[in-house]
């Protein structure tokens, strides 16, 4: 009988220490397992703070970056300013002081007479005394001469006018009859060649298409001639004289 007590308790014994032994290995796994979740979230936590840190720096890194460009832009800003108010000064100065159109024309031409010799106070004068109504003579005068050809030549080449001051002759190319022959005459159709002889011998030529206009300058007068095509052999001189300037 005793001996069927032993077993027993030493069945209840056995029992225990194995129901023991569970309960410590199920607070082990518990432990493991919270130690492996501690473990991750400590190590969760430090890798977001890091990238927190990571991220604050970029963001410290990105501000200054923006308030370099900021800066930047401003300077440019203030510099385009400066440079578009300076470009538009010296344009109001551009406009106001260089010459343009008719005045750049008129510009040119007085410092072409300056450059040639021309007194400034003889162009001051000129200029003085321009008007916009020219004061010229009613009565025209138109006078014809012959065209000299290398077949003809004669009298009557040449026309006299400003009281024999000034001779005006011309001179042109033969014309042809129908079957090509040179004949005596001019050809009015050819360009000619119109001397303006001065009474000091000083000449214009100038040679072109009839008709032809030109101005000659005797101190005070000017004299402005248009040679027409006339009568067979002859072109047609006429002349107006004006008050200079």
């Amino acid at each position: 009988m005793r001996q069927g007590g032993w077993r027993f308790r030493d069945g209840q014994r056995e029992a225990k220490q194995r129901r023991n032994r569970r309960i410590i290995r199920f607070f082990v796994a518990v432990a493991a397992l919270a130690a492996i979740a501690w473990f991750s979230f400590d190590t969760g936590r430090r890798n977001s703070e890091n990238r927190i840190l990571t991220l604050e720096d970029r963001v410290a890194d990105l501000e200054i970056q923006s308030n370099t460009a900021r800066d930047a832009e401003s300077q440019a800003r203030s510099a385009l300013q400066a440079v578009t108010s300076e470009a538009a000064t010296w344009q109001q100065r551009y406009e106001s002081e260089v010459p343009q159109g008719e005045t750049a024309i008129l510009w040119q031409l007085l410092t072409r007479r300056l450059n040639e010799g021309v007194d400034p106070r003889r162009l001051a004068e000129v200029v003085e005394l321009v008007a916009n109504e020219r004061r010229c003579d009613a009565q025209l005068t138109t006078k014809r001469i012959i065209v000299k050809t290398h077949l003809h030549g004669g009298t009557d080449t040449s026309a006299g006018f400003a009281d024999g001051r000034l001779t005006v002759l011309g001179e042109g190319e033969v014309a042809r009859d129908a079957d090509n022959n040179p004949v005596a005459w001019y050809d009015p159709t050819s360009p000619v060649a119109i001397n303006f002889v001065t009474i000091g011998g000083e000449t214009e030529v100038v040679e072109g298409y009839l008709p032809i206009n030109h101005a000659v300058l005797l101190g005070s007068d000017e004299y402005r001639f248009a040679i027409t095509e006339g009568p067979r052999d002859f072109a047609l001189v006429t002349a107006e004289r004006c008050d200079y300037p």
